[in-house]
């Protein structure tokens, strides 16, 4: 399999998010807005139960939404085009920028700055928010129609995976193109996240339904496996991605299977495919000893018992979101 390196860098820093205590937390879903959804929704969820959602912003099309230090940043289409937007803990906007014509598909805060990533203009997009104001600050275009699904950030340095260029594109802070990670044609790298000490990066592919085990700062290659228990691959539809708090399990969504996969990272092996319980596995979390996953299709999230071996268990409830496809923790 051909695979290319075109960038050498030392690493540092990025903090995703893992798991979380078994005490009762309160959660956003994100959602498309064209099929009976108003916009953002909470649910509180405690010992694998979730209670009614309730309508915690209204907005058009917040399809991936980001929380820190208790403000919610959201995709969003408004009057005079697509953007982003800002709401306090209580669902009220704070701050809004129209400066896309089309929804972004990612958006995350990192260092108190937002940070979009635009599918179909082949974009991303840093924005600056003040408690009363929202502002763009810069957009990068990387190629129309490129693919780019998320951002990521690792020391000096932030990383765009553009699905449709095969390649995971590397910038400076300033957003200066530094190089970037070609993949063999056809995988269409999606969405990442980094072991605890950073010196991992876990990539999934959403086209060749691959996992990609990368050095954070050279960018090597150390491994790559199928995703899915009986090794098929190029079946499309790989989506979110999350780490265990003890690092030893992944789990990746696969939409059009309807499938969560759990891979046992020290073997690197399938240890099983889950149901998803729905259609469409678009986002999921890790709660506790739970899996909470958002249904597209079937306008549900699902939660589910997890194994102590990692594997994900039984139901244990359910809830419905019209079209739910991200879930954020409200802090």
């Amino acid at each position: 399999m051909a695979y290319a390196v075109r960038f050498f860098r030392a690493g540092g820093t990025n903090r995703p998010c893992y798991t979380f205590s078994m005490e009762r937390i309160n959660i956003l879903a994100g959602t498309y807005t064209d099929s009976g959804s108003e916009g953002i929704y909470s649910f509180g969820f405690e010992d694998g139960k979730l209670t009614s959602p309730e309508l915690f912003a209204k907005i058009s099309s917040p399809k991936y939404i980001s929380v820190e230090n208790g403000l919610v940043a959201s995709i969003g289409k408004f009057e005079h085009g697509a953007g982003a937007a800002v709401f306090d803990r209580n669902g009220t906007m704070l701050g809004k920028a129209e400066y896309e014509k089309k929804t972004s598909c990612f958006i995350t805060w990192h260092d108190g700055d937002i940070y979009t990533a635009n599918y179909h203009e082949g974009t991303f997009t840093k924005l600056k928010f003040d408690g009363s104001s929202l502002r763009v600050e810069k957009t990068v275009e990387i190629k129309e129609g490129a693919g780019c699904h998320q951002v990521l950030f690792h020391d000096n340095q932030i990383l765009v995976p553009a699905l449709f260029l095969d390649r995971l594109m590397i910038f400076d802070t300033d957003l200066n193109y530094q190089g970037s990670v070609v993949f063999p044609d056809g995988t269409g790298p999606r969405h990442g996240i980094f072991s605890k000490d950073q010196s991992t990066l876990y990539l999934l592919s959403e086209l060749s339904n691959e996992l990609f085990v990368l050095e954070a700062g050279t960018w090597k290659l150390r491994a790559s496996m199928p995703v899915l228990k009986d090794g098929r691959t190029h079946l499309r539809g790989g989506a979110a991605i999350r780490l265990s708090e003890d690092e030893t399990r992944l789990y990746v969504s696969t939409r059009g299977q309807d499938l969560i996969s759990v891979i046992d990272l020290e073997r690197m092996t399938v240890l099983q495919d889950a149901y998803c319980g729905g259609k469409h596995p678009r986002d999921f979390i890790l709660a506790g000893n739970s899996v909470l996953c958002a249904n597209r299709y079937s306008d549900t999230v699902v939660c589910f018992h997890r194994n102590e071996d990692g594997t994900i268990g039984e139901e244990t409830s359910r809830i419905n979101i019209p079209q739910a496809v991200s879930l954020a923790v409200m802090e």
